[in-house]
């Protein structure tokens, strides 16, 4: 199994914090904001529009009303626009609608304030951040850049530009302009985050761990400083490394279903297989993982733990979808159950399991194999040499069951007809031991 490394997300614009888009907040009702909101229009005209008394009454106006009927305050400010009217109000529009999730409508009034003022900093700043909800990183970028050349350095405004070239795979400007931002404001999670997040993607995993083990020193208790570790161990292949920083997170409550399988998968590839069983189940019971992912760790399990715990693992399955297999999941955890029985000594149990599997899905490759196995051992040449011919003719598994009738058929003396199956899986699937068991028959044949 290749080990599937963990996507951690970076912070979403729900978390970038009131810092970088005030504005955005419902704070029209607070009279001391409308009051600060007003002092910034015409103290600095160069990057702010002046604002009439007639405009600064609608604002106060708007202030009443904003926090019980925000729709009201929105067409309040439509009312009040006109190609003459203050850019300040039509930012004010724009603020509202973001706050109503009507981005397009919102982008439009920006531009609306930017065309009416160009020298407008915030306008620039608040319609780079609606582009980002829409996930439109390439138009966001100029207009947070121009922001930046107007208003001057901040945390807020770095980490936005950083977020964005990291969201266009640049993340060489990225990690820029996230270290700038982490000069004024050092504690933020988020820049944080989208650092190491770059650093990773620079394959700078030393760096990573240089700086996370100071961040980690600092707030423990932060999930995703683990996961961000972890992630540097698995690219640099310290999965016990890894192992134990899930390990963490799972104590700290932060565990997911993908980290759980992902902690299962590397405890598998460290022939640990026992232990990968508790992480598995655990991510079985968050409910989000789906029948055919639960069944492919179940195929992976059964080649490598031991018989009881397998069976209990299957059952741990049976009970956690119940009646919600479809018909082909449902006979590939018969046909698991059945290699089970037979691996602890239910011979009984598992032929009737794997027959009623045959008689529902004639071509179920597994159960074919498993019987022809089953037979093989028990010397019952004719059955087993039945069961591989039939699983022949299903793909998946095709050179396994021309392996098994090779087998079977030396075990009958017929050398020639075991050569010519193993040629046909050598097409397939070209091995050195296959080309070295067909030297070893040929000297039989001649």
């Amino acid at each position: 199994m290749k080990t599937r490394i963990l996507p951690i997300f970076l912070a979403t614009l729900a978390c970038l914090g009131a810092r970088s888009y005030p504005l955005s907040e419902n704070t029209w009702s607070n009279p001391d904001f409308v009051d600060r909101f007003m002092g910034t229009y015409g103290f600095d005209t160069e990057k702010t529009p002046s604002v009439s008394e007639e405009e600064g009454e609608v604002f106060r106006q708007v202030s009443r009303i904003a926090g019980s009927n925000p729709s009201a305050a929105v067409s309040m400010l439509r009312d009040a626009l006109n190609s003459e009217s203050s850019a300040a109000l039509d930012f004010a529009l724009a603020n509202f609608l973001l706050q109503q999730n009507q981005i397009g409508s919102a982008i439009a009034s920006y531009r609306n304030a930017i065309q009416k003022f160009p020298n407008f900093g915030r306008a620039y700043k608040n319609l780079g951040l609606a582009y980002i909800q829409q996930q439109n990183y390439r138009e966001a970028l100029p207009h947070l850049t121009k922001a930046l050349e107007i208003l001057g350095a901040d945390g807020g405004l770095l980490g936005l530009i950083g977020y964005s070239h990291l969201n266009l795979d640049r993340s060489g400007p990225a990690l820029d302009a996230y270290r700038l931002a982490l000069v004024y404001e050092p504690e933020s999670r988020d820049w944080r985050l989208g650092q190491l997040k770059a650093l990773q993607n620079l394959r700078k995993y030393e760096d990573v761990e240089g700086i996370i083990y100071r961040y980690i020193e600092e707030d423990p208790d932060e999930v995703e400083f683990w996961l961000q570790q972890a992630n540097a161990f698995i690219a640099q292949r310290k999965y016990a490394e890894a192992a134990a920083n899930f390990e963490i997170v799972k104590l700290l409550g932060g565990a997911d279903s993908k980290m759980l399988v992902l902690l299962g998968d590397i405890y598998v590839n460290l022939n640990a297989p026992v232990l990968a069983l508790e992480p598995y189940e655990q991510a079985l019971e968050t409910g989000n993982v789906e029948s055919d992912d639960a069944l492919s760790l179940a195929k992976t399990l059964s080649r490598r733990l031991p018989p009881e715990a397998l069976r209990d693992f299957l059952e741990k399955i049976s009970t956690t979808y119940g009646d919600n297999l479809n018909q082909e999941n449902e006979l590939t955890l018969l046909t698991l159950k059945a290699g089970n029985a037979l691996s602890l000594g239910d011979k009984e149990s598992a032929m009737d399991t794997l027959s009623k599997v045959v008689a529902r899905d004639p071509l179920n490759g597994s159960a074919l194999l498993t019987l022809g196995g089953h037979y093989y051992a028990e010397e019952e040449f004719v059955k087993a040499l039945d069961y591989y011919s039939r699983a022949e003719k299903v793909e998946a598994v095709k050179v396994e069951a021309l392996l098994g009738s090779a087998r079977v058929l030396v075990k009958q003396g017929e050398y020639h007809e075991a050569i010519n199956r193993l040629k046909e899986a050598q097409v397939i699937n070209e091995q050195p031991f296959i080309a070295n068991y067909i030297n070893t028959l040929q000297r039989f044949v001649n």
